[in-house]
């Protein structure tokens, strides 16, 4: 079985569809935010309602849970800005039915693929939406993250950078973000699972389409002036650590 893990789509189908363009897979898994950021909220959000009818596990992350309900999702000072304008302009966008699938999604989830055991979160066990685990914190803060889980795959986003932990017997990663990674790699970030090993892999998209449609969107000049320059170096230009 070949699994396509993707989390933190953020509106951008153009590097979404290079993925799937891509690979062929058996199931999908998403770890959240599929919302704010881009200028296609509503046709990737479509995407998971329709893989959702077929082998589908997912979870809500926290720019889906501020959509949904119509709140601030907790971003850092320096992204809460471009979280809110983006987020007000993609709720003209999205329609009943949408809003309703982003409140199904579970805040966490487990699935048992090809006799193996997957956890399913968006953040850590502590916070499922707002905690990030990422390479930078030790293994002692990584185990407390995630709290003595009894599984073979402990799946997380959030961060936006991918990884892959051997944690014991317990496997941890991050597939990295699909439209808006931040590792200053601009390539769209996924993981493929098959037959139990895991892979992160990274591909090209037209960054172009998603700057043009971004361009043509009535979102504030400043903001898409910010959201450009995070497509196009992959990252934010500040030397700190956001997650959002």
């Amino acid at each position: 079985m070949k699994i396509l893990v993707l989390s933190d789509i953020h509106a951008n189908w153009y590097a979404l569809e290079a993925i799937l363009a891509k690979e062929s897979y058996d199931t999908l898994i998403f770890l959240g935010d599929v919302v704010d950021f881009g200028p296609n909220p509503r046709k990737c959000v479509r995407f998971l309602m329709d893989s959702s009818r077929n082998r589908f596990w997912g979870v809500r992350g926290d720019h889906d849970h501020a959509l949904a309900y119509g709140i601030g999702c907790g971003c850092s000072l320096d992204l809460r800005e471009l979280s809110m304008k983006t987020r007000e302009w993609g709720e003209g966008l999205i329609a009943s039915d949408e809003v309703g699938f982003l409140r199904r999604l579970p805040f966490e989830n487990h699935a048992t693929l090809d006799g193996l055991k997957f956890r399913l979160l968006h953040g850590s066990t502590r916070d499922r939406l707002f905690r990030s685990i990422t390479t930078d914190i030790g293994e002692f803060e990584i185990e407390n993250e995630l709290g003595g889980i009894n599984t073979d795959f402990i799946l997380v986003g959030h961060s936006h950078k991918p990884f892959i932990k051997q944690m014991g017997k317990v496997t941890v990663i991050n597939p990295g973000s699909v439209g808006q990674p931040r590792d200053f790699n601009p390539r769209a970030s996924y993981a493929v699972i098959e037959d139990g090993n895991a892979t992160i892999n990274r591909v090209r998209y037209d960054t172009e389409k998603t700057v043009r449609d971004l361009e043509k969107s009535s979102l504030p000049k400043e903001v898409i002036r910010e959201l450009v320059s995070i497509l196009v170096i992959g990252g934010l230009v500040k030397d700190e650590i956001y997650y959002c």
